[in-house]
């Protein structure tokens, strides 16, 4: 997998609505038929959570050090990341389609939640107090703190869960994307406009104008 990025760093999209989706998506395509997979090593994961907002420029400097001076545990820290990923999915796709979701992958998320929420810590602000972070000094998997962080929030709020949707096109076998639906009607169903949207807004048109030719 390598530590090291050989190319441009690749540029996620963050229409999830939650960081939690987010990370979910950083797989896209479909899920066994046709996926498109953006973790390929451990600097990928760095740059998703710096572009989500997970960790500041200066924590990812300070991981990407850790991770040239121990790559193979910076390999292992990807491996674990992904199999999160995956179990997170399970569990978010099971509740989508009406169903239970694995009790080997609530038990994966339940242990990284734990692992990630005995980071937080109490940051004095002005006159009161924030929920941080520690310093992530040579944790490896300190992006995927905040992550499950969000995993859990969503998780455990029954407004947000229930509004949780795969994209339409999930049916088609193209593409797995999940995503918060916070319009008000509670109609969304594209994980983005500008790309899975747009493709069936096409094929409409196409099926319009071919139903028209044929008539």
């Amino acid at each position: 997998m390598g530590t090291a990025a050989t190319r441009t760093e690749w540029t996620f999209e963050l229409s999830g609505g939650r960081l939690a989706l987010d990370f979910v998506n950083t797989q896209g395509g479909m899920r066994g038929v046709s996926p498109k997979e953006h973790l390929h090593a451990y600097a990928d994961l760095v740059a998703f959570a710096r572009q989500a907002g997970a960790l500041d420029d200066r924590r990812a400097r300070a991981l990407m050090a850790e991770a040239r001076r121990r790559p193979a545990d910076a390999d292992a820290a990807l491996r674990d990341a992904l199999a999160v990923r995956e179990a997170l999915y399970r569990i978010f796709l099971a509740r989508t389609r009406g169903g239970a979701p694995a009790a080997d992958d609530v038990a994966r998320i339940s242990s990284a939640v734990g692992r990630a929420l005995a980071h937080r810590r109490l940051d004095p602000r002005d006159a009161g107090f924030a929920l941080g972070w520690d310093e992530p000094g040579d944790a490896l998997d300190a992006p995927l703190w905040p992550v499950m962080a969000s995993a859990a929030e969503v998780l455990t709020s029954g407004a947000d869960l229930a509004r949780v949707r795969v994209c339409g096109l999930y049916d088609s076998d193209e593409c797995s994307w999940l995503f918060v639906d916070e319009t008000r009607s509670g109609t969304r169903r594209w994980c983005s406009m500008k790309d899975c949207g747009n493709k069936a807004k096409a094929r409409r048109h196409y099926r319009r104008t071919r139903g028209g030719e044929d008539g």
